[in-house]
């Protein structure tokens, strides 16, 4: 008997839907169709009956999901009862891109945790081949990374041959960080000549799996190249640079309106290139997650749809 297989099943019953479940709670869909066999076998029942609307219990499946809820509750009793919660360790390492959207959900999601308990957290921002090369090494089991969306096949096949999975959580277009005290913040950025003074900042590891850097690609047209340059590796930096050099910007994923009020910077949408991109969690197949770091990917979901 599997607990794990319980909870699975209990939130697919939730949801009427396997692929849906995969996504909310960030499990492999081939890891839940396992949980499902498994725990047939086990028993000798039918769980669920399948149709092109997604699942629904059997009778079997009712009475077993009823008992299966009831586990789940007293061994919760039990570990509140002897205080296994309150002393339990938040275990968490990630890679991920420097994304303030993510550095803000994790920020919080820590803040929230409870004052006596023991942390072992390793949050590394740091570029997307670096975050592949990490996972399996090190203790990282999970990261984030980024990528356009044009190159979605590309990391496809790179991840394949890592022997790693790949789950969608955020798709948005790049927007133009600036100053709020800035010229920048003024224009309304028809045409590239509008940044044709501006200083663009970037991240220097960032780069393609084959080695090339991340360019952006007017619509239908060639891509555009920005004459001046600011290569940094540490996000800290990027918002000092964006306060005191006069035209500098930077290309970002949608940022919290809490941020931009801290550091008064303003986001714009610039319709003449193309900047469509993906955020992913990666992690090894059949990788199972702890509570800890379902707990935290559900919290960035939220921030995700609130942002």
């Amino acid at each position: 008997m599997n607990l794990t297989d319980f909870k699975y099943i209990i939130e697919i019953d939730k949801r009427g839907s396997i692929s849906q479940t995969a996504k909310e709670i960030y499990i492999a869909q081939p890891n839940l169709s396992k949980a499902i066999k498994n725990v047939e076998t086990e028993f000798g029942i039918q769980i669920f009956k399948r149709s092109s609307k997604g699942v629904q219990a059997t009778r079997d499946g009712q009475n077993f999901l009823e008992y299966a809820r009831k586990v789940i509750r007293d061994v919760d009793e039990l570990r509140e009862h002897y205080g296994k919660e309150r002393s339990e360790k938040l275990t968490l390492r990630f890679c991920v891109p420097r994304a303030s959207y993510i550095a803000h959900a994790f920020a919080e999601y820590i803040s929230n945790q409870d004052d006596q308990m023991e942390m072992d957290v390793d949050f590394r921002e740091t570029s997307t081949m670096t975050a592949i090369d990490s996972i399996g090494q090190n203790g990282y089991d999970l990261g984030i990374i980024r990528y356009q969306r044009r190159k979605q096949e590309d990391y496809q096949s790179l991840l394949q041959l890592r022997n790693l999975e790949m789950q969608v959580i955020n798709e948005f277009d790049y927007l133009l960080l600036t100053s709020a005290d800035g010229e920048l913040a003024e224009k309304d950025f028809q045409s590239p000549g509008e940044l044709s003074d501006g200083v663009e900042i970037l991240h220097g590891d960032s780069r393609l799996p084959n080695g090339e850097y991340i360019e952006f690609y007017r619509e239908g047209r060639e891509a555009y190249h920005p004459k001046k340059k600011i290569y940094i590796f540490e996000r800290g930096s990027q918002f000092d640079i964006l306060r005191e050099v006069k035209n500098s910007y930077m290309w970002v994923s949608p940022l919290p309106e809490k941020m931009l009020e801290r550091y008064h910077l303003v986001q714009k949408e610039v319709g003449f290139l193309r900047h469509k991109m993906r955020d992913a969690l990666i992690y090894k197949k059949g990788y199972v997650m702890n509570q800890k770091e379902k707990e935290f990917l559900e919290h960035l979901r939220r921030k995700i749809e609130e942002i």
